[in-house]
């Protein structure tokens, strides 16, 4: 085998990415945009070690569950990676991701244990209450609001996307008109230069807005075209925000000012309400995220008698929602602005029985529970980014004697690892996986572990 080689490859699962797999005299090789079950005429772009990875020249044998994709952006656009495979499918394809993963990372038997149908979302498009959007300049001399190129690191211009809320296409499309007609310049990463680098918008479920100019430059303009969004409908307030890294990691930089407006919108989740800041955690699909805590509440069976441990708090999101089922809600989160507005959104709820800390998890659980150690009703709630849960936590937690954990995972094979780990001290009762984010690859997926 080597690289340009053509022959027909037969598609056997999906990959974590969204990807098609097959194999090839034991070599694995990813194709992306095919589907398990189709035939494909492939051609080798670039060999690894027992990896390859092919085009696709031609589609020999179609799927069934192939579907035309919704947006007219989705080939060239990298957001979105199975919007060519039909909804239902996917929700199975992403319980099987979940299944290969326990099979490929841990000594666990999948059926030794439940693992429930993918929770569907009941918005497959419009869902996104969030978008950070890079901005260039055309070849027609007018700024853009653009997203990242597939497999590349190349900006494409778009309209309109069919997963993001119609306000917020509605308010890029306006703020464009806007920055057009004040002809202003786009941030151009090769020379460091350009004002507008990145326009963020938030919305809540009211069609309530709040917008962030992220600039790469400071230039008086901006409190001009600032004060012409804020007049935008629905704009509820306007800041600005300056990045003048070249190669940052993060499209906010350290200076955010608030210019025009309010400055926050409530968002609620049941009956609990949340403050949302340009930079505050939330889930991106709302009303998934409903039906996440709704189903953490359901399957971790909490007690009046309980002390919730909710490492990974952020600013409160599922602590505050289970603090009226349990005894008391203790969250512990690294970042000091989360943990300040997690205070603040339990005040605003008047919950009495929630308390946050700032600091490292491993340092703080064994304090909580010397600290109540009286107490035997300990439930863990962990919902790790996607690189998962530190070892020395995991370490932590074996020899906690904390009798159930409640493990959100955006990540199936990090989640599979981590409790490759626990399984000496905790057995899986079930898995849950749910479809935040329809039309990606990604999977999120709630656990309850118990003590053995």
């Amino acid at each position: 085998m080597k690289e340009n080689d053509e022959f027909i490859l037969d598609i056997k699962r999906l990959g974590i990415n969204g990807e098609g797999i097959g194999f090839y005299n034991k070599l694995t090789i990813f194709v992306d945009d095919a589907i398990p079950g189709e035939g494909h005429n492939v051609k080798i772009e670039k060999l690894e070690k027992n990896l390859g990875y092919a085009k696709s020249l031609e589609i020999k044998h179609r799927s069934p569950d192939r579907i035309e994709p919704l947006c007219k952006h989705y080939y060239e656009c990298g957001g979105c990676q199975v919007m060519h495979i039909n909804y239902e499918k996917m929700l199975e394809y992403k319980r099987d991701l979940v299944i290969e993963a326990i099979k490929k990372y841990t000594k666990l038997n999948p059926k030794s244990f439940e693992i429930y149908p993918t929770i569907p979302s009941d918005k497959t498009t419009g869902y996104r209450n969030r978008s950070i959007l890079p901005i260039k300049e055309g070849l027609d001399t007018n700024l853009h609001v653009c997203m990242i190129k597939k497999n590349s690191n190349y900006l494409t211009a778009i309209d309109t996307c069919v997963i993001q809320d119609p306000l917020i296409n509605e308010i890029n499309d306006k703020i464009i008109a806007i920055t057009n007609k004040m002809h202003l310049k786009a941030y151009v990463q090769k020379y460091n230069r350009g004002l507008l680098r990145f326009i963020s918008i938030r919305v809540n479920r009211k069609n309530e807005a709040l917008v962030t100019l992220i600039c790469g430059e400071k230039n008086a303009k901006i409190k001009e075209l600032a004060k012409e969004v804020s007049k935008i409908p629905g704009v509820k307030g306007v800041y600005e925000n300056f990045n003048l890294e070249k190669k940052a990691i993060n499209p906010f930089g350290e200076e955010t000012n608030h210019l025009f407006g309010d400055e926050y919108i409530i968002e609620n989740l049941g009956d609990i309400q949340y403050k949302i800041y340009p930079t505050t955690f939330f889930q991106l699909n709302t009303l998934q995220a409903e039906k996440l805590v709704d189903t953490v509440k359901k399957v971790s069976k909490l007690s009046r008698n309980e002390i919730v441990i909710d490492a990974y708090c952020g600013v409160g999101a599922i602590g505050l929602y289970l603090a009226n089922s349990v005894k008391t809600v203790i969250g512990i989160e690294n970042n000091k602005s989360a943990v300040l507005a997690a205070k603040d959104n339990a005040a605003l709820n008047k919950i009495k029985n929630a308390s946050f800390y700032q600091g490292d998890a491993v340092n703080l659980i064994p304090k909580i529970i010397e600290e109540n150690k009286n107490e035997k009703e300990f439930t863990l709630i962990v919902d790790p980014p996607r690189t998962g849960l530190d070892k020395k936590l995991i370490e932590c937690i074996n020899n906690s004697g904390i009798r159930r954990i409640i493990y959100i995972s955006c990540n199936p094979a990090t989640l599979a690892k981590d409790i490759d780990l626990l399984s000496s001290n905790y057995k899986v009762n079930l898995m849950n996986p749910l479809d935040l984010f329809p039309y990606t690859s990604h999977t999120e997926c709630i656990t309850v572990l118990s003590k053995k």
